[in-house]
């Protein structure tokens, strides 16, 4: 009887190795090829569609598709990302800085607008001219206007292709 259940187990050890990754990559190996146990995604996404926020210390927190991004706004050593999400506004707090957002992306429609904003440039609807430099208004009705300084007034004006 003892026999009959160690070569079940036998049996059953064996099938399961065969069928295991760890057999995959075994015989890719033995083949010369190389073997990348990769997940599946349904709808893949391009590096330069997705924005990735990394806090303070280099740690990534949050990550979102350029086109739900409307803006960016900064309070001393904290920023608040606002973003929809299935149609709905919603907004993301971390440690970070607006210099760091920037420099971690190379994305060109993010725009430094003033010294605690920067804006998705493709969610701009609106530039109004204003003495101390502008005020620009997004395509979301519930979001506030953002004001341009005088000192980041090029940077906007240079995307709208007035200068």
């Amino acid at each position: 009887m003892k026999r009959l259940i160690s070569s079940i187990l036998a049996c059953f050890y064996f099938w399961n190795y065969k069928n295991s990754p760890y057999s995959k990559k075994k015989k890719k190996a033995i083949k010369g090829e190389k073997y990348i146990q990769r997940k599946k995604r349904k709808t893949p996404a391009k590096k330069t569609d997705l924005v990735v926020f990394k806090d303070d210390r280099g740690i990534t927190c949050f990550s979102v598709q350029i086109n739900s991004l409307f803006y960016i706004q900064s309070d001393t050593n904290y920023i608040t990302l606002f973003y929809s999400c299935q149609g709905k506004l919603d907004k993301y707090l971390m440690r970070s800085s607006l210099k760091m957002v920037l420099e971690q992306n190379s994305n060109d429609n993010l725009v430094r607008c003033h010294r605690s904003y920067i804006v998705n440039f493709e969610k701009v609807k609106l530039y109004k001219k204003d003495k101390e430099g502008g005020i620009i208004e997004l395509s979301h009705d519930q979001l506030p206007s953002i004001p341009v300084s005088k000192s980041h007034l090029e940077n906007v004006l240079h995307k709208f292709n007035m200068i």
